[in-house]
This record gives structure tokens, sequence and C-alpha cells, in this order.
């Protein structure tokens, strides 16, 4: 079974989404605030973790930091979820920390649905990671290469849901999915990885029955009410 951490301040949204989470099979954890999450993750390790922003004293930025500082941040997906809306600057600059910017009103039960695939994805990736730099790459190419495909994948899915906003131009897109295309071709990870707009690349079935053919979803499933 799966386990995910849900941080929030707002009592309702932590008691909706434990509900949803249980009615999908996952264990649901849920705690009011930074801090507390901060100290759950030093005896326990989740396997998702879902971050509100607007949050007191310590709101969702500082404590994906925190969370950073920890060197956890790999170990698990950190989703946003938030009414906040999104702006450039915080995409570039905690993009390449996060796995979704997922503003409220939420389809919870589509949201819930997704989580296996998030999980086993972002597992797969840091294994191969892990296989990478046992045999010999560059562990700052690859920590590079996994940055790099989180700002990439997350920048177009602003673009789906926030199309009046200029993603592109001030997070220089072209020249972060150069980078990124030269740092897949060098280090060799699997091309699913960069499918992040979804369409034709490979396509397997992992050890969970997890049907996955790109690093995302395409839009097609989204959990944003609306979009």
């Amino acid at each position: 079974m799966y386990t995910v951490l849900v941080v929030d301040d707002d009592v309702a949204i932590r008691e909706i989404f434990t509900a949803f989470l249980k009615r999908g099979g996952i264990e649901a954890i849920a705690v009011s605030g930074g801090r507390e999450c901060l100290d759950l993750l030093r005896t326990r390790t989740p396997d998702l973790i879902l971050l509100d922003l607007m949050m007191t004293p310590m709101d969702g930025w500082e404590t994906l930091r925190a969370i950073r500082r920890l060197n956890l941040t790999g170990k698990f997906p950190v989703m946003i979820v938030t009414g906040k809306q999104p702006v450039p600057d915080d995409i570039l600059q905690y993009g390449c920390l996060i796995e979704d910017f997922i503003g409220k009103p939420i389809e919870f039960d589509k949201l819930v649905a997704r989580m296996p695939h998030i999980i086993e994805t972002i597992r797969d990736l840091y294994a191969i990671a892990a296989q990478k730099t046992g045999a010999g790459e560059d562990p700052e190419l690859v920590d590079e290469y996994i940055r790099l495909l989180r700002l990439v994948r997350i920048t177009y899915k602003m673009i789906r849901r926030y199309q009046d906003i200029p993603w592109a131009d001030r997070i220089s897109l072209k020249k972060q999915e150069e980078r990124l295309a030269l740092l897949h071709a060098l280090l060799g990870f699997p091309d699913y990885f960069l499918d992040w707009k979804g369409g034709k690349n490979e396509s397997r079935v992992d050890d969970h029955g997890i049907h996955r053919n790109s690093y995302q979803d395409d839009g097609r499933n989204d959990y944003i009410r609306g979009t």
C-alpha cells in the first residue's frame, strides 16, 4: 500500500484528502503545517507528499526548501496543491523540485487514481539515475537532468492550464529543452521520460501492472476541475 502525506492547515481539506485517499486504497497521513511535516519525515518516509502553499507560520515554499535541505526530495514526489495562482518566477525557482502545481478546485478522484503512476515513475527515474551514477556517470549531470526534466515537464503543464501567462518566455523553455535533450542523449535515459507532451513513445507495463508510455499524462486525465 502506498502512503501519502497531506500537509495543509485547513482541517476540511485534510479530511477530504484523507477520505479520497483511503477510498483509493492509499494510506493517508495528514499534518497541519510545515514544522509537523518535517518532524514526521525524520521518522517516516511517505511515497508522495501533497503540500499546500498558503500556510502559516511556515508556508509551502519554505517547507519545500526545508525538505530539500533534509535531502529527501528525490526519494518521493512532492505535489503542490493550492488555491494560489501560479506565477512564472515560482515555477522557475521551484519547478525542478516538484512533480506538479495543482490549483484548486480539484478532481480528487482523478488525482488519487494517478498517484500510483506518479509514484512508480519517480521511483523508476531515481532507480535508473542510481544505475547511471553507479556505472560512472557524473552525478552532477544526472542531478541536472532530473531537475531539468521536472522543470520542462511542469512548464508544459502550466502552458496547458494557464494559457494567458507567458511561461515559455519567462522560463526560457527552448533553452531548457535543448539542454535537457543534450543530457538525455549523453546519459542514455529511456525515451519515455521525455514524453512530457504526450504522444508516441516507448510503452511498457511495470512490475505493479501500471501501463506507462510517458513521464506524465498528456492532459486528457487532468485533475484540475474545468481543464
